[in-house]
């Protein structure tokens, strides 16, 4: 794809605009249907006002320059990764219904904290698009204490909460050594305060350590058992968390090799790998697309992956992975839709200032 200075595509220099509208008639009537497309059929659909040898003619030269392919002798044609490649991105940016945006920003605007926020994202995404869902949370390595609190819950107990910038909350239980009064635990507050804001969520647990071992004796046991309870976790229990919707829709999934899909369903369960895919993908600004054999992932070459950034503090980011017969126009109007309705939903939970 070429984009002028004016901010139009320009076609690539082997389509004219009578075979980039056949392609994009093919493309659109596979996806809708899933039968490969005859020239009859695209007369029709693209409204041209020419035989069907001359389109016959046309679509003998997309498959010749690789955009399309005939799987049968007698058969129409259908796109390939080229052309669905040349089909995305002379696609022209549109806007999800008033109905769809509605449901996003109903389901979105409802959740209580961070990690049911990402939940629902990664849900609607799927419900929308009938497709697997991935979101992947900000990196809390990154992310910096703002507030932290000790609440009492017995005189043996109390419940250790940390927020973070990008609005996540960190709860943990902390069992006591002893008895401890509620001034004790009012005192190791306000020293944690003091000590532990505004460090990198990562460096929590040394924070409090060294905190343990400066601090006046009676306070030593509290901290200590605070510390215990920051040792692991915070630091890396959701440093890539990855959030997966519409598994069951992907299972069901016939137009793909049994094979490559029970290759999609392992990674879906790879966490990690999948954090590492999207971050890759969306590496660029705005949606990004990745069609078939563009995908470095063996497994994936039967699949296509629509992803974009969010940004809220520090940076996450979401996607739609399915086979490369999709609707390639509604599941990335869906993506820009839901990504611009997270990140204002995450500011709201943070308490942004909207101006």
């Amino acid at each position: 794809m070429v984009v002028t200075q004016e901010g139009r595509t320009r076609l690539p220099e082997d389509l004219d605009d009578r075979k980039a509208l056949i392609l994009r008639s093919i493309v659109a009537e596979f996806v809708a249907n899933g039968e490969p497309v005859g020239s009859n059929r695209v007369v029709d659909a693209a409204g041209l006002d020419v035989s069907s040898a001359t389109v016959r003619n046309e679509m003998a030269a997309l498959e010749e320059r690789g955009y399309i392919d005939q799987p049968h002798t007698s058969a129409g044609r259908i796109p390939t990764d080229k052309g669905y490649r040349a089909f995305v991105d002379l696609l022209e940016h549109a806007d999800v219904d008033d109905r769809r945006r509605a449901l996003v920003e109903e389901l979105l605007g409802t959740a209580r904290d961070v990690e049911e926020l990402l939940s629902r994202a990664s849900l609607v995404l799927s419900q929308l698009t009938r497709l697997a869902a991935l979101v992947v949370a900000p990196a809390v390595d990154r992310a910096r204490c703002k507030l932290v609190e000790l609440v009492p819950l017995s005189s043996s107990s109390a419940l250790l909460l940390l927020v973070d910038d990008t609005g996540r909350v960190v709860r943990r239980l902390v069992e006591l050594d002893g008895p401890t009064g509620e001034d004790d635990l009012a005192r190791v507050r306000a020293v944690l305060a003091e000590h532990v804001l505004g460090h990198r969520m990562a460096e929590v647990h040394s924070a409090v350590l060294a905190l343990a071992e400066r601090a006046p004796s009676d306070l030593r046991p509290v901290l200590a058992a605070v510390a215990r309870v920051t040792v692991e976790d915070i630091a890396t229990e959701l440093v890539r968390r990855v959030f997966v919707g519409g598994q069951a829709a992907l299972a069901g999934e016939t137009t793909m090799e049994r094979d490559a899909l029970g290759h999609v369903l392992e990674l879906l369960e790879e966490r990690a790998t999948l954090a590492q895919l999207l971050d890759d993908t969306t590496a660029e600004e705005g949606p990004a697309v990745r069609i078939g054999a563009e995908h470095e992932v063996e497994g994936l070459r039967q699949t296509s992956l629509i992803a974009q950034r969010y940004q809220v503090v520090q940076s996450g980011s979401l996607g739609v992975l399915g086979p490369t017969r999709m609707d390639y126009g509604q599941v990335l109007s869906t993506v820009r839709a839901v990504s611009s309705t997270l990140e204002q939903a995450l500011s709201d939970l943070r308490g942004d200032d909207p101006a």
